[in-house]
């Protein structure tokens, strides 16, 4: 299996297909709720996509804690990743908080990323919509529906509690602060931004992720109305919004 080694982690990827990169990053529950696995077949005939595990997650090295910094740790562990497999340059779909990480690599490193899908994610610290659920379930993940926990320890082991509950302190961590997760860099993204947002979004208002648009210059949002967090994997959705990311790969790839 497929490993970057680093001096104090390993990162844990699998790949699929030919052409142009994708880097494809998970959100907050890692691969095994909301992964990209449709997409991972349907742009197989176009894209070569990358779909890592991050720090802490799936088959990638666990930890203990993840800190409020976290978005930025595994940006870096990101462009790491990207160095180790000779990638200069790659296209981004980030959902959740992965799409956090996705812009946070764009404004780390923007000649390294020539497009980003920004789907489902968030601008500010604070989120006062999912803050009782972040209690809640860091205090005990096992309220989650039986049908995720099952799929949570399929895909993490018995660790999974520990997922959750490091993925819920390091946002009652962020609570703390003030303003966006991006230390007022979001202007500094260079590339072409796609975000993708569903309108019953239960996490992230339509509100805010128009603000988060007009902070990056060269960004449209496409709102789909039906959707809740996450277009990709919804039923209604994930056939729409994968053509959508594919023409705005390629418009992306001619205009480079």
């Amino acid at each position: 299996m497929p490993i970057l080694q680093r001096q104090d982690i390993q990162i844990h990827y699998t790949e699929h297909g030919q052409g142009p990169p994708i880097l494809l990053l998970h959100a907050g529950w890692g691969l095994a709720v909301n992964g990209f696995a449709y997409q991972e077949s349907a742009l197989a005939d176009t894209f070569h996509m990358i779909i890592p595990d991050r720090r802490g997650y799936g088959r990638s090295t666990r930890v203990e804690k993840l800190a409020a910094d976290f978005h930025w740790q595994a940006a870096q562990d990101m462009l790491d990743l990207l160095d180790a497999l000779q990638i200069q340059e790659t296209y981004i779909w980030g959902h959740s908080d992965g799409a956090v990480i996705g812009a946070i690599t764009a404004i780390a490193a923007p000649p390294r990323v020539r497009g980003l899908i920004f789907e489902g994610g968030h601008l500010y610290c604070r989120k006062p919509l999912s803050r009782s659920i972040f209690e809640q379930l860091g205090s005990d993940p096992t309220l989650l529906p039986l049908p995720a926990q099952k799929r949570m320890l399929a895909y993490h082991g018995q660790g999974w509690q520990q997922v959750i509950r490091n993925w819920a302190g390091a946002w009652l961590d962020l609570w703390e602060l003030e303003g966006d997760l991006y230390r007022g860099r979001l202007g500094e993204i260079q590339c072409p931004v796609l975000v993708m947002h569903g309108g019953q979004d239960e996490h992230t208002t339509v509100a805010e992720m128009q603000e988060l648009t007009r902070r990056i210059p060269n960004a449209h949002l496409s709102v789909y109305h039906t959707a809740g967090h996450c277009v990709h994997d919804g039923h209604s959705t994930r056939d729409a919004c994968t053509q959508e990311a594919r023409n705005f790969f390629l418009s992306a790839s001619a205009a480079h």
